[in-house]
């Protein structure tokens, strides 16, 4: 997506949440939320794939052409499971009007653009909605690795944050700082090493952000091994 397309598709999609909402800070959600699914899709792809290429070493029988086709269904999953793990959160705790999906349909164009109209995407996205988060997150799993089998070799606890990093993302976006710091403790129970990074020493980023260091808010491979 071109910087014009986006700035775009960022214009529409805060008209639309603030005549939903009746709101005026629709701009600022929709820039949030966007910046917010592009670091963590891109971080949880590095750490599922290239890391464990680093680390363990990559399949020479797959063509460059395999690559890239796994790349594009491998970030599209993440962004669905992703968009449903928003909704949930966003529903959760009040940060939207819950009445009626308008909030997922809007995400969903917001994230997903055109593929957002897709029946496939739609009906993925209402079952991981109807299922608890547990079961989203196997599923994810189940359905990231038919795509990308090298993410059967990531360590396992990126699955265990990724949800919680998504609540984290939404929360910042909407302003909700108790639940980001509730969620962010809740990481650091499954990894405390996350406090031991020099720079950013765990703390909360703003949703465009993430630390050269340690690679919060998607920690690298040798802090999700360090425990």
């Amino acid at each position: 997506m071109s910087p014009d397309d986006r700035q775009a598709r960022l214009a529409v999609a805060a008209e639309e949440f603030n005549l939903h909402e009746h709101r005026d800070t629709g701009s600022r959600v929709a820039t949030n939320l966007a910046d917010g699914f592009n670091t963590l899709r891109d971080a949880f792809f590095t750490r599922v794939y290239e890391d464990v290429e680093m680390v363990i070493g990559t399949d020479s029988m797959l063509m460059p052409i395999s690559r890239v086709k796994s790349e594009i269904a491998a970030k599209t999953e993440i962004d669905i499971y992703a968009v449903a793990e928003s909704v949930a959160t966003a529903r959760e705790n009040h940060f939207v009007t819950t009445e009626d999906d308008w909030y997922l349909s809007w995400l969903a164009q917001l994230r997903l653009g055109e593929g957002a109209d897709s029946s496939g995407v739609n009906q993925r996205l209402a079952y991981y909605l109807s299922k608890s988060s547990d079961d989203r997150r196997r599923s994810f799993s189940t359905m990231l690795e038919r795509a990308l089998p090298e993410a059967r070799r990531a360590p396992l606890i990126i699955y265990r944050l990724l949800p919680l990093a998504i609540g984290i993302m939404t929360a910042v976006a909407f302003g909700g700082t108790a639940l980001a710091q509730d969620l962010r403790k809740r990481q650091i129970r499954l990894l405390p090493s996350i406090l031991d990074c020099h720079d950013c020493h765990g703390s909360l980023l703003d949703n465009s952000e993430k630390c050269p260091q340690c690679g919060n808010p998607l920690w690298f491979y040798k802090w999700l091994t360090a425990e």
